[in-house]
């Protein structure tokens, strides 16, 4: 989204300023050749006529002017298969007609985040996936949606699916997603990826990976774990980042602080760790991580006068338990916008458990309630203008996307939250 007028971001000193004009000229010629592009359906889908670009659409909200849009999504855009790894998702992409690739970036086409975090998606040492996402999905537009250049991405190593040497489980063999440093199949299975409008300050960014949960103070790890399991396992499934971004030439960067969970149905040693990093969250947010340490080093947790946005996938997309949410939810450096589905068709008409449906719910599980997995919570100080869950209802614009009957259809949901700014 090009700017030409200076915005301040209004309770945190936040600028957004005017694209810079190499950069203004990248974007646009990326949204040309996006809009140029011609779009055909997913192999198995109909072509979808879309709404005139004027109409309101119920399931969607347009952005007020000046606006930041901070949106994230699980992808679930993992390779397949006996013996996969990362490098066998590059080449199904290189097509530019991934099926999930194209859903997902439908999806961030339909919604126009300034900032999205995808996680769940596999990290590849070339960083080809995060490029072939930009420029093969993103950029190009699906089914009739325009595209939409995001000209900058962060995305760095993860835990998930790097052997430990340990058996973590405790079955009496070694190898396998449960006895990796995080829950994955092979490395780099379950990651993350920063998708940003804005220049991100790479050199600046923080991660986490490295971090032994052992050294958490207070901290959950099993008991029954020896000295050298304990030396071994990270606090991490996938890994915390810290990416700061550009909005402004002249303002504060608005922090991204992204985190995810791999596991999907957690042991109870999961779900011990995954409460765990969602206090080291609100540690590092609330200035109480002095003891972090990040991988270059570096201690403590974000600059106290940063601002910042806590978004990603810190809870497990399908629990046998519930999953205490308090040290993120109730922290007092954080606000909960409690996101709710952008629909006008009852909830009561989608399918899945006969409970009541939660209508802050990101993530759809077959034959049980929906759940809230994914989250976007700024800085208590921000003033949040709107937010939302992409959850169309029968009959609205996008539910193809969501729909479990259709057989191309995502499992999580897009959420998002607008912060407020002014010229």
């Amino acid at each position: 989204m090009t700017r030409t007028a200076a915005a301040v971001l209004v309770t945190a000193g936040l600028t957004l300023g005017a694209v810079p004009a190499a950069q203004a000229s990248h974007s646009s010629e990326v949204a040309e050749a996006a809009t140029s592009h011609a779009t055909y359906p997913a192999p198995g889908q109909p072509v979808i006529t879309p709404p005139p670009r004027n109409s309101e659409a119920t399931s969607t909200v347009e952005k007020g002017e000046g606006d930041l849009r901070v949106a994230t999504l699980h992808a679930d855009l993992v390779a397949e298969g006996e013996s996969a790894d990362a490098e066998q998702l590059v080449s199904p992409l290189a097509s530019g007609n991934h099926v999930r690739a194209r859903l997902i970036a439908r999806t961030v086409q339909m919604n126009d985040p300034d900032v999205l975090v995808l996680t769940g998606v596999s990290y590849d040492e070339s960083e080809r996936i995060a490029e072939q996402m930009q420029q093969l999905y993103f950029a190009a537009g699906q089914n009739g949606q325009r595209g939409i250049s995001f000209p900058h991405y962060f995305t760095a190593p993860t835990n998930s699916g790097q052997e430990s040497g340990a058996d973590l489980d405790g079955d009496g063999t070694i190898g396998g997603p449960e006895d990796a440093l995080g829950y994955g199949e092979y490395p780099g299975q379950y990651g993350m990826i920063v998708f940003s409008k804005h220049p991100i300050l790479a050199d600046e960014a923080r991660t986490f990976q490295r971090f032994l949960w052992r050294d958490l103070p207070e901290n959950s790890m099993p008991e029954e774990y020896s000295e050298l399991e304990e030396a071994i396992v990270r606090l991490q499934e996938t890994s915390m980042w810290d990416v700061p971004i550009e909005v402004s030439e002249d303002g504060e960067p608005l922090h991204i602080v992204a985190s995810s969970i791999a596991s999907k149905v957690p042991s109870e040693a999961d779900a011990a760790r995954a409460e765990d990093i969602r206090r080291v969250l609100a540690d590092y947010v609330s200035g109480r991580a002095w003891y972090l340490s990040d991988d270059d080093g570096r201690h403590g947790g974000i600059d106290p006068l940063a601002p910042f946005v806590v978004a990603g996938t810190p809870t497990a997309q399908v629990s046998a338990q519930p999953e205490d949410l308090s040290p993120l939810l109730d922290s007092p450096a954080l606000q909960d916008p409690e996101p709710e589905a952008i629909t006008e068709v009852p909830l009561s008409t989608r399918p899945g458990s006969l409970e009541e449906t939660d209508p802050t719910a990101t993530r759809y599980v077959p034959g049980e309630q929906d759940r809230r997995a994914s989250f976007v919570l700024p800085q208590a100080t921000l003033d949040v203008s709107a937010a939302g869950v992409f959850w169309p209802g029968p009959g609205e614009f996008g539910h193809s996307v969501v729909d479990p009957e259709s057989g191309y259809s995502l499992q999580s949901r897009l959420v998002w939250t607008d912060l407020t700014l002014q010229d």
